[in-house]
């Protein structure tokens, strides 16, 4: 599968998130893709914890808030990638909501 890209301007969720977004990232998008409906918001810690992928970590909100920082800062220096749409959108400060 393909490593999924941590571009340098993402924002640090936690010490170890550049290594987990490059070794399980894709997994996590393609599960999450598969598990929410597209456009329509979704509460990020409910479904952090759906997630097969990393719903055995202790908080596996941070490893979902990680991958969608990470694929946001991809899509901001890499807009034509996602056929310049934005590929998820984030609702308030501490990214509570989300939608793909």
């Amino acid at each position: 599968m393909t490593r999924m890209t941590y571009p340098q301007t993402t924002p640090t969720v936690f010490s170890g998130a550049k290594d987990f977004v490059e070794q399980h990232g894709m997994n996590v998008w393609c599960e999450l893709c598969d598990t929410v409906m597209p456009d329509e918001w979704f509460n990020v810690t409910a479904t952090a914890r759906q997630l097969d992928c990393i719903r055995r970590y202790a908080k596996p909100e941070r490893y979902l808030q990680a991958v969608l920082k990470a694929v946001i800062a991809d899509y901001c220096e890499r807009p034509g990638a996602y056929e310049h749409r934005p590929p998820v959108q984030v609702h308030g400060l501490r990214m509570t909501e989300a939608k793909v």
